[in-house]
């Protein structure tokens, strides 16, 4: 097998390992494989156009991995994973672009392997943040299972695990190709890989350690959530066009449903009761007549009640609102949120981003509504105001089933507390300060009981923000200047790049 069949079998492993990186079957280890052969491809390949190549297979496999998992269809689904797949494209060619300018006399220096996680780090921040549907598809969340490394994100957030993944890619590529070299195990290749292993072993280590020492909860409350019916929005919008008594009929059965399950719940010992998003669907007066109801309710019970409602206004004369309000002990309503999180997508009202809060007997609550979830400079609000319970009513549908719930799970970790989702059709899950499922359960009828600490803990997220984003940022321009000043000190050409085994 000659050298150009080589590179192309590091682009079919590329292109498999990414299906497998990202989207509906996210693993681990495919995410921490997948761009090492797909940047060995790049530095190997001797034939002609090798980023055509890498983008079209990249678009490809992100078309096949987040099929069904977008809110797009059809040809939009694909125009957008192209574009996807363009961003992405990005840091490796900076990378193949500026890599071969560091190097002297055909060797490429340690700290050149900077230059890839400095770029993804960079470009996914900027992505992120200019994106309407927040930061689904980051690099990071395919670590979830991996719960020593998910702790990173506690002080650096998820750019934290999206620098190392790239980082660890640069590294094993270019051990790959310096010992391949005549020079071969040279004591600055050693040299490199040890200060590489050590970083990534200082990293786990604080992962292990922080899991092995957490303290079990001093205080918990019972919290019950539950989902009671599948709510088929479409045929409720056919129904309140054609039948408006029909439709009334059919949602206020449900609140009436979740209401007694609610008393239920309460004479189990549940002192906060969820229901999942869009469980209080209905028309502007039946809407609050529920949470009129609900007020009674959580009153007589002695407990707090967190109702998602779905104001519906089929006349046209005002946009559908997408609301989670939270009634306390004393049957007020303490804390009403307008979801912000994918409104283009359901036409509502977007909120304005502003978490609010609820002091309880049981620590600091706040509430979200699914998508939200998504916003993480948004939801670390919820660690700068020391939220220690975070609510969150969802509704998922199948491509994104379970991935949506374990991307709330990070959430839970940058900001130390705790987070409880309801969902209807898809998973719903109780996750510690730590990651750490506490309860969970699927399916068109799903329930969750759980004691729930009380109090969250002090993670730095919520101050660091994308710090390492605008510092990586700062780095890959500080390497690029630096470079181009010495180039036009000492006159010289960048190096040609020999491909390699």
């Amino acid at each position: 097998m000659n050298k150009k069949h080589f590179s192309l079998l590091w682009l079919l492993l590329y292109t498999v390992l990414t299906l497998f990186s990202t989207g509906q079957w996210s693993s681990a280890t495919a995410a921490w494989l997948a761009p090492i052969f797909g940047l060995h491809f790049l530095y190997t390949y001797s034939g002609r156009r090798p980023f055509l190549w890498f983008y079209l297979v990249s678009w490809v496999a992100l078309s096949i991995a987040w099929y069904g998992a977008t809110p797009l269809w059809g040809i939009a689904h694909f125009i957008f994973m192209g574009v996807n797949a363009l961003i992405g494209l990005l840091p490796f060619a900076i990378d193949r672009w500026l890599v071969k300018r560091w190097q002297t006399n055909g060797r490429t220096p340690f700290v050149a392997t900077l230059i890839l996680p400095l770029a993804v780090t960079a470009i996914e921040m900027l992505s992120v943040n200019g994106s309407p549907l927040g930061n689904f598809g980051a690099t990071g969340y395919a670590q979830y299972s991996f719960s020593s490394m998910l702790q990173l994100t506690a002080v650096t957030g998820m750019l934290g695990l999206t620098f190392l993944n790239g980082w660890f890619a640069a590294v094993v590529n270019w051990v790959w190709l310096q010992a391949h070299s005549p020079e071969g195990w040279h004591p600055q290749l050693k040299a490199g890989l040890l200060i590489h292993t050590a970083v990534l072993l200082a990293v786990f280590g604080y992962g292990f350690i922080r899991l092995q020492t957490a303290p079990a909860p001093e205080n918990t409350v019972p919290i019950a959530s539950f989902t009671l019916t599948e709510l088929d929005i479409a045929h409720l919008n056919e129904l309140a066009a054609t039948d408006r008594a029909a439709f009334r009929t059919e949602t206020q059965a449900i609140h009436q449903a979740y209401l007694e399950q609610t008393a239920a719940a309460a004479a189990d010992g549940a002192k906060i009761v969820l229901w999942p998003e869009g469980a209080g669907f209905g028309l502007e007066e039946d809407v609050e007549a529920l949470i009129t109801d609900g007020q009674q309710v959580a009153q007589t019970q002695g407990l707090y009640l967190a109702i998602p409602t779905f104001t519906l206004y089929p006349d046209g004369d005002a946009t559908a609102i997408n609301q989670l309000r939270i009634i306390d002990p004393q049957g007020e309503v303490v804390l009403t949120h307008v979801k912000y999180g994918g409104n283009f997508i359901e036409g509502t009202i977007a909120g304005n981003g502003i978490l609010q809060t609820v002091e309880t007997p049981y620590g600091t609550l706040s509430g979200v509504i699914c998508w939200d979830t998504d916003f993480p400079n948004i939801i670390r609000q919820a660690g700068e105001q020391g939220v220690d319970i975070l609510l969150s009513p969802s509704k998922d549908w199948a491509g994104i089933n379970p991935l949506h719930a374990e991307m709330a799970a990070f959430r839970a970790v940058e900001n130390g507390l705790t987070v409880v989702r309801q969902s209807d059709s898809g998973r719903s899950l109780i996750a510690d300060a730590y990651g750490r499922t506490i309860a969970t359960d699927e399916g068109a009828v799903n329930r969750m009981n759980a004691a729930v600490s009380t109090a969250g803990i002090y993670t730095l997220y919520p101050i660091m923000g994308d710090a390492l984003g605008w510092l990586s940022l700062a780095g890959l321009v500080l390497m690029m200047g630096w470079r181009f000043l010495r180039q036009r000190a000492t006159g010289s050409a960048p190096a040609a790049v020999q491909p390699q085994l």
